[in-house]
């Protein structure tokens, strides 16, 4: 490839100058220096002929790579190209080059990758995908041509695994889990540098007390303990129709990143929000919903009137004694409601339209996701039954971040096997993140803490 021949003529261009380097340096000076010998000159002639040459042909290469990439981005009738200015090696800062980025337009809107430039990133890491899973030429020589990293399968056997490090494709995986899952949205967000960590939390502090003349003070201390994470591994696994692989690079991207995005972002969900502590299910997590009513956080819980154990039944005065319920710091800060989509539209959504009276124009436009001055957040692992109910958890009111931290040890990584389901024609991607997740402030039995649970009457 032309690459790969500019980068060999690079290398024997550097070992002609470090040669030619070597001579002049080895040869003697002063005025009593011997001259050169006429065969040390003929050796220097012979190596600044050989380097002029050299140069002739990395230029010449470079002209031939940069001719090529132009027509290509003709032939792969893309949108309109665009150069940009990018050294070529390390060697050689300054010689540039211009690169030609031809990237089709999507066929539909895209879910997976938003923001500038959506449907360049998409394609940049669709091809990465073909070029690393199917082993396709073009796709090989279209990502060396754009600076798009792509890893060849272990000795050439795709069986072997491996593994997916695009950015364009890490990024919107990771951007899609914060958008679809609540719990990684709204917990307090820490980089993990170890398998385990201890963040400080302060559980007390200094207390001003009333001083009688001629009296020492009572001394009051700040109070600290710590919170413990351990990051365990989670992963998904998925089979992709290879037909998919082999259309469209930005299709096959979009629904990576959606597919991968929203397995890991339901996950989290259910262990951060309802996980009982199974290691199977939850991997240990005790989610805020059930930690929250286990009997030592009774002054974060606020019982429904009596009767009122339904959605349907639920009053509005049940929802604004649970605000009251909310100790002050959390309410003005980050406060927010999270309750599932059906649960919402049972309760919330009723109480704000008959609050406006059936008006049919109210009716029409619907509501925004607030509720009683604070927004909404729909969690779909939550309580969404509309009867047998009774004593669970209706929603929750609070600053998540102050309640519950979810620690990244390492973002999601995603490998692939292409003979495990040969016979269906699909190929087995696995992708693996490892997290750790921790509902530590739940207030106790005398004194509500940062978040506080509605629930239903018995």
């Amino acid at each position: 490839m032309a690459v790969e021949k500019l980068k060999a003529l690079l290398d024997e261009l550097a070992s002609v100058v470090a040669e030619m380097e070597a001579m002049t340096e080895d040869a003697p000076e002063g005025e009593d220096a011997a001259p050169m010998s006429e065969e040390q000159e003929a050796s220097l002639r012979s190596l600044e002929a050989k380097a002029d040459k050299l140069r002739e042909r990395i230029e010449f290469v470079q002209r031939v790579q940069a001719k090529g990439l132009e027509l290509r981005s003709v032939l792969e009738r893309a949108a309109p190209a665009k150069a940009v200015e990018k050294p070529i090696t390390e060697e050689t800062p300054a010689v540039a080059e211009k690169r030609y980025f031809a990237i089709p337009k999507a066929s539909h809107n895209l879910r997976g990758f938003k923001g500038p430039n959506a449907e360049e990133r998409a394609y940049r890491a669709g091809m990465s995908l073909k070029a690393t899973l199917l082993n396709d030429a073009e796709a090989r020589r279209w990502c060396d041509d754009h600076g798009v990293e792509h890893r060849a399968q272990s000795g050439g056997i795709n069986s072997l695994g491996g593994v997916l490090t695009n950015a364009e494709l890490s990024d919107s995986i990771v951007r899609l889990v914060e958008e679809f899952g609540a719990f990684p949205a709204n917990a307090r967000n820490v980089t993990m540098n170890s398998d385990t960590l201890l963040i400080a939390r302060r559980t007390g502090g200094l207390t001003a007390r009333a001083i009688g003349e001629n009296a020492a003070p009572t001394t009051s201390d700040a109070t600290f303990d710590n919170i413990q994470l351990v990051a365990k591994l989670w992963g998904v696994d998925n089979r992709v129709p290879m037909s998919l692989m082999e259309d469209s690079a930005i299709n096959l991207a979009d629904a990576m990143a959606v597919e991968v995005g929203q397995a890991f972002a339901e996950a989290y969900d259910n262990s951060g929000f309802i996980g009982t502590g199974n290691g199977a299910l939850y991997h240990g997590t005790n989610g805020v919903a059930v930690s929250i009513i286990d009997g030592t956080h009774t002054a974060s819980v606020q019982s429904a009137a009596s009767g009122n154990n339904t959605f349907a039944g639920l009053a509005l005065s049940d929802f604004t004694n649970t605000v009251a319920r909310l100790p002050l710091y959390a309410r003005n800060r980050n406060a927010k409601w999270y309750i599932s989509p059906s649960g919402y539209g049972s309760s919330m959504l009723r109480l704000m339209m008959a609050a406006s009276g059936n008006n049919q124009a109210d009716v029409a436009a619907g509501a925004n996701l607030n509720f009683l001055g604070f927004p909404v957040v729909l969690v779909h692992p939550m309580e969404s039954r509309l009867t047998g109910t009774a004593s669970q958890v209706a929603c929750l009111f609070g600053d998540l971040s102050q309640a519950a931290t979810f620690a990244t040890r390492r973002e999601i990584r995603v490998a692939t096997d292409s003979s495990r389901f040969i016979e269906f024609d699909q190929l087995l991607t696995f992708a693996t993140a490892r997290v750790a997740m921790v509902a530590h402030d739940l207030g106790d039995n005398s004194k509500a803490g940062p978040i506080v649970a509605l629930r239903f009457a018995a």
